[in-house]
C-alpha cells in the first residue's frame, strides 16, 4: 500500500536534511509517494517542489516585510496542496514561521506532523517550548542537538535526538579540484560563504571580499565561493568590481571539495559553520542584519555565542564578528592572524572534533534515526 508524505524545507540547510531524510525513508519503506517544497537535495530524491524553495528563504523581521504578500500566497497554495494530496504525515523542516502555520492546518485535517530541527528555545525563550507543544500541536520533534529534547518532553511533546546529518557526509579526496578551476597549488585558497539568503548575500559579500583584499600582499590569495545556482545572477554583479578574482561553484560535490582544499573560510553564521568544522577548515564567522532586527534579537537571545561550534564547546573556538564588528578591517585582521598561526589552527581543529562528536548518535546514522520516527506514522 502506497504511503504519502508531504515534506517542506524553507532554506538550504533544511533542504540538505530533507534530502538525507527522504533517502533513508525510501530505504525503510517500499512504497512512498512524496510531495512538498524543497531544493536540489530533496529534488535529487524525486521530490517535485510545489514552488521554488527560494521563496521561503527569507530572514530578519524587517527584511521580511516586502515579501509578506508572496509568503501569504505561498501559505495558501501549500495548504491547498495538502488538502488535495492528503498525506499520511506532514514533515516540516526548520523555517518555523512558515512551517508552523502549515502544521496547524494539517492538524485540522487530522494529519500527524513531525517537525525536524527544534526551535532554539535554549537561545531565545524557553517558554516557546510549551507553545510548540500545546498550540502548534506537533506530534513528534526531531532534534539535532543532544541537549534539546528535555526542553520539550517536559511539556509532553515527544522529542528524539537524532544526531546531525553533517556527520554522514563522505569527505572527498579530489586532488584535481584546484586544477579544474585553474587555482594555483601554491595559492592560499579562501572559501567565502556569504549565506544562502538574498538578504545575507547583499549585506555580507561586499564586506567579505573587502576584508580579503586587505590581507597582506606577501602571499598569493585565491577565492572560491560555493553557492546555489539560482543565486549566481545576484552574486556576479557583486564580485565584478571587487578587484579580486572569485571562482563561483554551484554543486554540492564542488562545495565539499572546496572545503577540503581551502586554507581558511569566511562564513555567514549558520549550519555552514558545522560543515566547515566537519571538514576541518579554520574559519571566521560573521553576520549582519538591520539595526532594529539586531536590537530585538539582542534583547531576546540568551546564548553567549552565535556559531554552533562555539555553543557545543561552550567556548569561543570560532571567532565571531557580529553587526558593527562585521567590518572589513576586523575580519581581515582575524583572517591573517589565523593564517599565520599553525598552532592556533591545530587547536581549532581539535575543538572541532569535540563538537562534531557531540552530534553523533552512537552506532546509528542520523537520517536513519529520523526516518524511523517518521516511518512510525506510515504504518
Amino acid at each position: 500500500m502506497t504511503k504519502r508524505i508531504f515534506i517542506i524545507a524553507g532554506e538550504a540547510s533544511g533542504d540538505f536534511l530533507g534530502g538525507q531524510l527522504l533517502q533513508s525513508l525510501k530505504q525503510q519503506n517500499s512504497n512512498i509517494e512524496m510531495a512538498g517544497i524543497g531544493g536540489q537535495h530533496m529534488q535529487a530524491q524525486g521530490l517535485k517542489s510545489l514552488f521554488p524553495m527560494a521563496d521561503l528563504s527569507l530572514y530578519g523581521l524587517f527584511e521580511l516585510l516586502p515579501h509578506l504578500f508572496n509568503i501569504f500566497k505561498r501559505i495558501k497554495q501549500t495548504k491547498e496542496a495538502i488538502r488535495v494530496f492528503r498525506p499520511d504525515v506532514l514533515v516540516t523542516i526548520d523555517s518555523p514561521g512558515f512551517c508552523f502555520r502549515i502544521a496547524r492546518y494539517a492538524k485540522q485535517l487530522n494529519i500527524p506532523v513531525v517537525h525536524y530541527v527544534a526551535p532554539s528555545v535554549w537561545a531565545w525563550k524557553p517558554g516557546r517550548a510549551e507553545k510548540l507543544a500545546k498550540k502548534v500541536a506537533v506530534d513528534h520533534l526531531l532534534c539535532l542537538l543532544p541537549f534539546e529534547p528535555p526542553y520539550f518532553t517536559c511539556h509532553g511533546l515527544p522529542s528524539t535526538f537524532v544526531g546531525h546529518p553533517v556527520t554522514e557526509v563522505m569527505l572527498p579526496d579530489d586532488t584535481h579540484f584546484r586544477e579544474s578551476l585553474k587555482i594555483s597549488r601554491e595559492a592560499t585558497l579562501i572559501c567565502v560563504l556569504p549565506g544562502s539568503r538574498k538578504s545575507e548575500i547583499q549585506k555580507l559579500l561586499k564586506i567579505f571580499l573587502e576584508a580579503i583584499s586587505k590581507l597582506p600582499l606577501n602571499r598569493r590569495i585565491e577565492v572560491v565561493l560555493p553557492t546555489l545556482p539560482h543565486l549566481v545572477p545576484l552574486i556576479e554583479p557583486l564580485i565584478k568590481d571587487a578587484g579580486i578574482p572569485v571562482k563561483i561553484i554551484t554543486t554540492v560535490e564542488e562545495k565539499w571539495q572546496a572545503f577540503m582544499q581551502s586554507s581558511i573560510a569566511l562564513a555567514a553564521s549558520g549550519t555552514v559553520s558545522l560543515e566547515l568544522a566537519y571538514a576541518g577548515v579554520p574559519q571566521v564567522v560573521a553576520y549582519k542584519v538591520s539595526r532594529l532586527t539586531y536590537w530585538i534579537a539582542k534583547c531576546l537571545v540568551k546564548t553567549k555565542y552565535a556559531s554552533l561550534v562555539n555553543i557545543l564547546n561552550n567556548a569561543m573556538v570560532v571567532p565571531e564578528y557580529l553587526q558593527n564588528q562585521c567590518n572589513a578591517a576586523f575580519l581581515s585582521k582575524q583572517l591573517d592572524a589565523i593564517l599565520t598561526d599553525s598552532k592556533y589552527q591545530k587547536q581549532m581543529r581539535q575543538k572541532y572534533k569535540e563538537a562534531i562528536n557531540a552530534l553523533r548518535v552512537s552506532g546509528a546514522c542520523s537520517s536513519d534515526v529520523a526516518a524511523s520516527v517518521v516511518s512510525k506514522f506510515l504504518r
